[in-house]
Formats: C-alpha cells, sequence, structure tokens
C-alpha cells in the first residue's frame, strides 16, 4: 500500500481541505462550466436563483428540438453529488422530459445561467458542526402540480450539521390535506433517516440508543404521527404508518421547527432571491 497524500480529486469532484478552519469542500467547478460550453451557455448572464417564484408549466406546446434530455442528465450529476440547492429544480424540469416543449427548453436555460453564476460552489462539511450525530429535515408543498394536485416532498439529512443525504420528489398519490402531504413526506424521510442510523452506528458514529431528530414544520403532521388512533389519515397506505413505530420505540423523534427555519423548503418549490440563498447557505452550498 502506497500513501500518495490527500486526494484532490475523486469521481468527477474537487477536494479541498481547510485543515484551520476544519472544513472540507466538495466541487465541481470543471464540470459545470463543460457543461455550459456544451450547451452554448458559457457566455450567459448568471441568475441568482434557478427558477422564478411560482413558476409554473404544462405539457402543452410543440416538442422542441433542443437537447433537453441530454443537458437535464448533465445537470442531474451536479445535483447528485454536491449541489442539494439544484435538486428541486432538477427534480421539477424532470417531469416534462418526455416531450419538452420551448417554454420547458427556456426554463432550463434559467437553471443553466444560475449555474454559471455558481460554478465554484459546493458543498462543505464542517468539523463539529453540531453535536447531534444524525438530523433530518421534512416538507411538503401541498397540492402543488396545477394539473393532477399532486404535492411534492423534499427532506435532507446532516451528519454533525453537515448535509450528507437529500431528495426531491412528487407524491404518488393526491393528498387531501396539507397535514396529510406532510406526513406522506415524514414516511419518505423516516425511511431514510432509519437507513442513515445503520451506517452510522456500523461505522461507530451514533450510539444506537440516540434517535434520529427529525424537523417538521407542521403541528397536524406532528400529532398524526405521535397518534397511534387517529382516524384522519385511515386511508393512507399501510407503508406510511411504520412512522408510528418508530416514535413510539424512540428511534425517531419529530420535533417542530418554524416554517421560516424549515430548511426543506428548499427542496420542494421555487423560492425568491433572498429565501433561496438564506436556505442554500444553510444546508452548506457555498463558494
Amino acid at each position: 500500500m502506497t500513501d500518495c497524500g490527500e486526494a484532490k480529486f475523486f469521481l468527477g469532484m474537487r477536494l479541498e481541505y481547510n485543515r484551520r478552519d476544519g472544513e472540507l469542500k466538495l466541487s465541481q467547478e470543471a464540470a459545470a462550466v463543460k457543461i455550459l460550453e456544451k450547451f452554448g451557455m458559457a457566455e450567459c448572464n448568471p441568475s441568482k436563483n434557478p427558477m422564478e417564484k411560482g413558476l409554473q408549466l404544462n405539457r402543452d406546446g410543440n416538442r422542441t428540438s433542443q437537447p433537453y434530455r441530454e443537458s437535464l442528465g448533465s445537470l442531474m450529476y451536479q445535483m447528485l453529488c454536491v449541489r442539494p440547492d439544484l435538486c428541486y429544480p432538477v427534480g421539477y424540469m424532470g417531469r416534462f422530459q418526455q416531450s419538452p416543449t420551448e417554454d420547458h427548453w427556456q426554463a432550463l436555460k434559467r437553471i443553466m445561467r444560475y449555474l454559471k453564476g455558481t460554478t465554484t460552489m459546493g458543498l462543505v462539511f464542517k468539523r463539529h458542526e453540531d453535536s447531534r450525530p444524525l438530523v433530518g429535515f421534512v416538507d411538503a408543498d401541498w397540492a402543488s402540480d396545477s394539473e393532477d394536485r399532486k404535492s411534492v416532498t423534499g427532506f435532507l439529512f446532516k451528519v454533525f450539521g453537515s448535509t450528507v443525504s437529500w431528495a426531491s420528489r412528487k407524491q404518488s398519490t393526491v393528498s387531501m390535506s396539507s397535514s396529510e402531504a406532510e406526513y406522506v413526506a415524514l414516511s419518505a424521510a423516516v425511511s431514510e433517516g432509519v437507513w442513515l442510523a445503520g451506517v452510522l452506528e456500523d461505522l461507530k458514529c451514533k450510539p444506537s440508543t440516540a434517535p434520529v431528530i427529525i424537523f417538521e414544520d407542521n403541528r397536524g403532521c406532528i400529532g398524526l404521527a405521535k397518534n397511534a388512533e387517529s382516524k384522519r389519515i385511515k386511508h393512507l397506505d399501510i407503508k406510511h404508518h411504520f412512522i408510528k413505530d418508530h416514535v413510539a420505540a424512540g428511534t425517531i423523534k419529530i420535533e417542530p421547527i418554524s416554517s421560516a427555519e424549515q430548511q426543506a423548503d428548499l427542496l420542494t418549490k421555487a423560492l425568491d432571491v433572498s429565501r433561496f440563498q438564506y436556505l442554500r447557505n444553510s444546508i452548506g452550498v457555498t463558494d
């Protein structure tokens, strides 16, 4: 075995160390620049956020000949590796990849304009940012799809204060209330949290008795998760109710949080510039 020193690049990601401040940054600047060059956006004007607040697109219109799927896939790799701030925009635009129109292409170009202004940004891991081994945030945007009225789930998890897992996805069923949409989102977050807890326990980074804390901003949802006899959600699929088992067992602890501090809000909807940038910094995506 040969010691080759500190790794500088790994799977297309650049690793930058700041041992004085106890930080490690993962970024993909070179890959971002290649994306912009490949799709003719190298000289575009940058945008401060990837989507216009409240953007709603539909499937009407003629199919565009632009390389929509290819560019979407390129952006997706950035999102999966080091850019959770791209998670909702890329996921939203993925809904239209079967028959994209010119409107969809223009919205996708908006994401690339945002990338243009943030190529040097990456995911920063900080030493001992938080004493809690595993913390999650979960949110839902109720009935946000104007065509089928389905909701969006968004969640992220942090290990000792640094973001390690994130997701944004459209729910498969229509929820009849915001609390129900949040409950469905919570079930997805609990599933991810249980898995991450097992990984950390195997690595001896988390005591087996320490609960996974998940922050939820909907008190109705918190009440449903703790009330084993609730009739309001008896119609939901059985898979969602395993939340109650984990809450009762103490492996998951649902904590309330204000909507203003709900970091998963970034993963459920298009936000204005100030709100978007605040939450982006909160989840550790910085220069």
